[in-house]
């Protein structure tokens, strides 16, 4: 297969195939590790072109501290994996899917938590009173990373990455009113 460029909007595209308006959707993510048709001799040539672009290089790391006893005993009421993702493309705030400058000679990762049990109840001791209810929901972070524009440049946008797992309470008052009504 032949690989050429597009010259109207400088994006490395295989021969036959027409460029996307936006890069690639990852099914229910923000982000993708992997995406098809990753705009490599681009991203290649900017930072030779521009060796200012490796300042905006950044490692996101995961700690794993050693806590004190009490804190070793607490379980958490949602569920979530913490990990550091090398994202290629994303989902900005103007939920648009664009590019993000990840390569060999330039890495930007960003640390993520991802609810494992998102929509499901939390892992609460005991119950809450009549008419409350609970339900672990994904919390969401915007990150400026360096960027791919449709016509080649590279810029900083923001991005939307998973951030963390929380249990949120609600009064359900037609549900609680419903169960009064059957007891009675």
């Amino acid at each position: 297969m032949c690989e050429t460029y597009g010259q109207r909007d400088k994006v490395f595209i295989p021969s036959g195939k027409s460029l996307p308006s936006q890069a690639s959707k990852c099914k229910n993510k923000t982000y993708c590790e992997v995406t098809p048709y990753y705009p490599t001799d681009i991203v290649i040539n900017a930072l030779q072109e521009n060796p200012h672009l490796r300042n905006y290089e950044n490692n996101d790391e995961v700690d794993i501290l050693k806590e004190d006893k009490d804190v070793l005993d607490e379980e958490p009421l949602c569920l979530s994996l913490e990990q550091v993702v090398f994202p290629k493309s994303g989902e900005t705030k103007n939920l648009e899917w664009r590019y993000i400058v990840n390569h060999e000679n330039f890495k930007q990762s960003v640390r993520i938590e991802t609810c494992l049990e998102k929509g499901q109840k939390c892992r609460v001791i005991g119950s809450f009173a009549e008419g409350y209810y609970t339900k672990c929901k994904q919390k969401f972070i915007y990150r400026q990373l360096m960027a791919v524009s449709a016509n080649g440049s590279i810029y900083q946008e923001s991005f939307r990455f998973p951030a963390s797992c929380c249990c949120h309470v609600e009064f359900r008052a037609d549900e609680f009113l419903k169960s009064i009504n059957s007891k009675a």
